[in-house]
């Protein structure tokens, strides 16, 4: 919950400053969770191999409020002559009216869940090829993946496809790295989870960004906070049910149990994100055109 009002505050400050580059900017914000997930999960495994657990969270504790007052000081706004003030309930209104609002929310949502479910399993496969005690390096390598997740499908999506093509093509990638190398691959040993890990990093790392960006290019002037804050409190669910999701898919499920169910939502997202293409086209199939 503390983590969220940052976040996209942070997510709206790069629409203020930034028009034609917004993709790779987005990316490039997002891109600290990246590297901050590298960092974390070498400190993290330094910490607990020499300190109990008190202590090693009071560490994680001070450098998590250096960051955070460092963030701080160097954030400056941009209204740009957009429109600011009270939240005008009309816009709110207008949001839950509108059909794309609900088909990017969901593409999304879905997107989220994916992420959030594939970190929790992470333990479990770790486990499944013996490499319980170091999962911090599976995270490690995940991130690594998304450090070219948040970065090369942003400069693309700028330059050549567009954020809207662009998330449909990287969900279209996950998809294959989860049915042609997760599914058969993932839990038979350490080296195959690691080159899931790092693919799931490439294809998840880009949900982020994009889906921000997307929501972005939704947005009138003026409104982009109230549309990102409502898009991002319906998606919080996903954070929620994301890891009960996971234990209880494992439990009666198994692991390819759950990993069928990932693909299976990746598909709906799939469905989702084609759907609010073919709306931004005025409910045409225009393939070769930008958005």
């Amino acid at each position: 919950m503390r983590t969220a009002p940052p976040t996209t505050i942070a997510f709206c400050v790069v629409s203020q400053w930034f028009s034609k580059r917004e993709g790779i900017a987005t990316g490039c914000v997002t891109l600290g969770a990246a590297v901050g997930g590298i960092g974390f999960s070498l400190l993290l495994q330094g910490l607990f191999d020499r300190l109990e657990w008190r202590d090693g969270m009071l560490v994680l504790a001070g450098v998590l409020a250096a960051l955070m007052a460092g963030g701080n000081a160097l954030v400056k706004v941009n209204l740009g002559g957009e429109e600011s003030g009270k939240v005008r309930w009309g816009v709110l209104r207008g949001l839950v009216r509108d059909g794309k609002f609900w088909l990017v929310t969901y593409a999304v949502f879905a997107y989220e869940l994916v992420l959030f479910i594939q970190w929790g399993s992470i333990p479990t496969y770790a486990v499944s090829v013996g490499m319980g005690e170091k999962q911090f390096y599976l995270m490690m390598s995940y991130n690594i993946g998304a450090i070219v997740g948040r970065t090369a499908p942003m400069w693309l999506s700028d330059r050549k496809l567009g954020p809207m093509n662009m998330i449909i093509l990287m969900n279209g990638l996950t998809l294959l790295a989860v049915v042609v190398v997760w599914l058969p691959f993932g839990a038979l040993t350490a080296e195959a989870l690691f080159v899931v890990v790092v693919l799931m990093g490439v294809g998840t790392g880009s949900f982020v960004p994009l889906g921000v960006t997307v929501v972005s290019g939704l947005c009138r002037p003026g409104t982009t906070g109230t549309f990102l804050g409502s898009v991002y409190t319906v998606i919080s669910v996903a954070t929620l049910i994301g890891n009960p999701s996971t234990g209880a898919i494992l439990q009666r499920f198994g692991s390819h149990g759950l990993v069928v169910f990932i693909a299976i939502v990746l598909v709906t997202g799939l469905a989702s994100a084609v759907a609010l293409r073919w709306e931004c086209h005025g409910r045409r199939w225009i393939m070769r055109d930008k958005i």
